[in-house]
């Protein structure tokens, strides 16, 4: 049983798990909320969807994610990477505010409509999105083991491990922790017990690079290869094709489009910046995100969607916001990344550890400048270091076991009921 966010990069994040399992003879299925935008997605994965509670409409909701200081862009934000903005009050605050954001994302409806099912169908594993908290607590009720897998660097670890150590360091804090009195009372409704399982499943699948994992989290990762996947289309003959010049992919990814209804970054700064080099800029842009465009640059091809993984084969570097299917992408195909990270959930932390790992670079979103994003390409470009290095991590991730290899884990799991 997998639940997942109803959203493109979320879906596609999970399949390939649900590919393993099923070549291997297994039953999968998708299970969870419809998001009336992202059916197609399911669909395009080959595999059973299931739909229970009300419609999740994303874009419906979108103002409850911009309207004033709250979980996903106010003030305190998950994605903060700099340890100095890491006070009492950051921690209390992100932490507390994301139990909201996982509390709005499991009404009770959807858990009482899952719950019945899932009995009904006895699924025997249950993975999930770490945005899905409806599902360890179906799992529990049902009495099943059950999995995360990460579709980015993982956050919610991150801000659980900041939270547990400022909790030790409060001996005399008898306050309740928000999470544990959520989930204690959700599963026993159910007639179950909290144990700390929910946080993070019994273990976490994580098909991205090593060096976008923290250290000291609670956390049991099973590392898998990243596995690409984009949606399907016939390929441009242009793809495959050996560009005459160093070609660069800019993308701003997809999730904006769906959750905010706008981009963080500049677009007409990013291709100005980009429009003075003697390289071909493949920008995936649509009408939307280019109407503050003026005039296309003479080396840039604007084009609604391509293949990330095909084209990225040609590529000698890649600008990005730093989503978690983006970096993969990269890596599995050694391209050196210009990050204007994002503020969503781990942009700008993947961005910083690139940095230190050496395959990478990152512009901020208020140092967004031509001239900044002019500089920053052509070190990636002239400088060998950024190209070896994302060489020496591609074969790193190739040399990580596959979702396949994992199965017989997976099973073993499974029966530990």
């Amino acid at each position: 049983m997998l639940m997942v966010f109803p959203t493109r990069t979320h879906v596609y994040s999970m399949a390939p798990v649900g590919w393993a399992l099923a070549a291997a003879g297994h039953e999968v299925r998708f299970v969870g909320q419809r998001n009336p935008r992202e059916v197609l997605p399911f669909a395009e994965t080959g595999l059973d969807a299931m739909w229970f509670g009300d419609d999740l409409d994303i874009a419906h909701h979108r103002r409850l994610s911009v309207d004033g200081d709250n979980a996903v862009h106010g003030e305190h934000q998950l994605s903060e990477s700099r340890p100095e903005r890491y006070t009492e009050e950051y921690v209390r605050t992100v932490y507390d505010g994301w139990v909201d954001v996982f509390r709005w994302n499991t009404p009770e409806q959807l858990l009482n409509e899952l719950v019945r099912f899932a009995r009904q169908w006895q699924p025997d594993l249950v993975v999930w999105d770490p945005l899905v908290y409806a599902a360890p607590i179906v799992a529990h009720a049902v009495g099943v083991p059950h999995l995360r897998m990460m579709y980015a660097a993982d956050q919610t670890a991150r801000i659980g491990a900041q939270y547990r150590d400022l909790r030790a360091s409060r001996p005399e804090d008898t306050s309740p922790d928000s999470f544990v009195e959520w989930m204690s009372a959700e599963v026993g409704r159910f007639g179950a017990d909290y144990d700390e399982t929910l946080r993070y499943g019994v273990k976490t699948i994580d098909c991205h690079p090593s060096y976008l994992r923290y250290d000291g989290v609670d956390v049991d990762y099973l590392p898998a290869r990243f596995v690409p996947l984009n949606k399907p289309m016939a390929l441009p003959r242009w793809v495959v094709e050996t560009p005459s010049r160093p070609r660069v992919l800019l993308t701003l990814g997809i999730s904006n489009r769906q959750t905010l209804g706008e981009e963080e970054a500049s677009v007409s700064a990013l291709l100005d910046g980009l429009s003075h080099l003697d390289v071909e800029v493949i920008a995936t842009l649509n009408a939307e995100q280019l109407a503050s465009v003026d005039k296309l640059p003479d080396n840039v091809r604007a084009v609604d969607f391509v293949p990330m993984n095909e084209l990225l084969a040609s590529c000698s570097a890649i600008v990005h916001q730093g989503g978690g299917a983006t970096i993969g992408n990269a890596v599995v195909n050694g391209v050196p990344q210009l990050v204007i990270p994002g503020t969503t959930w781990s942009e700008r932390v993947s961005a910083v550890a690139q940095v230190k790992r050496g395959n990478g670079l990152l512009v901020d979103l208020e140092d967004v400048t031509p001239d900044n994003v002019r500089s920053g390409l052509e070190r990636l470009l002239e400088e060998p270091s950024f190209r070896d290095c994302a060489l020496e991590v591609r074969d790193e991730m190739l040399a990580t076991p596959t979702l396949d290899d994992l199965v017989p884990e997976l099973m073993r799991i499974a029966r530990c009921r």
